[in-house]
């Protein structure tokens, strides 16, 4: 799968449903969820803060591993496959598809 179509079919699996299962996941009313999540602007990752958690760490070194390491051992086809994988992994917590929603609104996607 080339690159182009893995980030739509990314695209469409997060735009489906995605505000619907985080508001289900949240308890939260179309109002509430419209009114306390969908238009903050979170700002800076670490609000009020200079210093950096240990998750924050933790992930950062994951990525370096998986870009340096990893990704140098797998196909293309492969890395679709991961890709796609490791995106159905983060999308099953609140704050992954949180994320996800911030990153893409972001990316204007």
């Amino acid at each position: 799968m080339k690159t182009s179509k893995l980030k739509e079919l990314i695209r469409e699996t997060i735009k489906e449903n995605m505000d619907d299962r985080l508001k289900a996941a949240m308890g939260m009313s179309d109002d509430e969820f419209k009114k306390n999540v969908t238009s903050r602007d979170i700002g800076a990752p670490f609000p009020g803060t200079d210093k950096v958690s240990d998750g924050y760490k933790a992930a950062r070194a994951l990525i370096d591993e998986l870009r340096y390491i990893t990704y140098k051992k797998l196909s293309d086809a492969d890395m679709d496959d991961f890709t796609k994988e490791m995106v159905g992994h983060f999308m099953e917590t609140t704050q992954g598809m949180a994320a996800a929603k911030v990153a893409m609104a972001r990316k204007e996607l």
